[in-house]
């Protein structure tokens, strides 16, 4: 009796650890022809069709990203059912072990390509800006995707692995909050 009851106890107290799919867009780097791009289907009500998902594409591309000082561009392709947005962010970097917290900038591209079953978002021509204002030195560096964020550049040991693995989470995140967006705008 009391291997049923401690088997019972164990399985409510599992019941309470369990955790629902998250709906997460993007858990890795994937690298297309040399080149970083983040692809994914975001699915639609099937109740629905392009023309009314390609309006409030739009009018969420307008709200989130028009007027921003960080924006570079919106295209908006009717033909094709497509918006483009070149835009930047500021990253949220933590302070690495050796005390420094670095100011990235994080510039991307992404395409949102509407069809009858949902969503195609497409972000690539990611690069990273940085501006250092220690000993004098203010000019920016830049690094691309490809040589930060991929597996095989986080799986170099060198001085900017940490700085590496930092961006790579937080371009994770930016992009999982995007997909987020888009996935409850074009709902």
């Amino acid at each position: 009796m009391k291997k049923y009851m401690l088997t019972l106890i164990i399985l409510v107290a599992g019941l309470f650890h369990i955790n629902g799919q998250t709906d997460v867009g993007f858990t890795n780097v994937p690298v297309i022809n040399g080149k970083v791009v983040f692809e994914q289907f975001i699915p639609a009500d099937p109740v629905g069709s392009a023309g009314p998902r390609y309006t409030k594409l739009q009018d969420w591309t307008k709200k989130s990203f028009a007027g921003s000082p960080l924006l570079s561009g919106i295209r908006y392709d009717d033909k094709s059912q497509t918006v483009t947005v070149s835009s930047r962010i500021k990253l949220n970097l933590p302070v690495t072990k050796s005390g420094v917290q670095e100011n990235m900038i994080m510039s991307y591209r992404f395409d949102a390509t509407v069809t009858n079953a949902g969503c195609v978002l497409v972000v690539r021509d990611i690069t990273y800006q940085t501006v250092r204002t220690d000993a004098g030195s203010f000019f920016p560096k830049t690094y691309s995707a490809e040589e930060t964020i991929t597996d095989q550049a986080a799986a170099l040991k060198n001085e900017e692995r940490e700085l590496r693995n930092n961006l790579r989470k937080e371009t994770l995140r930016v992009l999982n909050k995007l997909y987020a967006d888009l996935s409850e705008a074009i709902g």
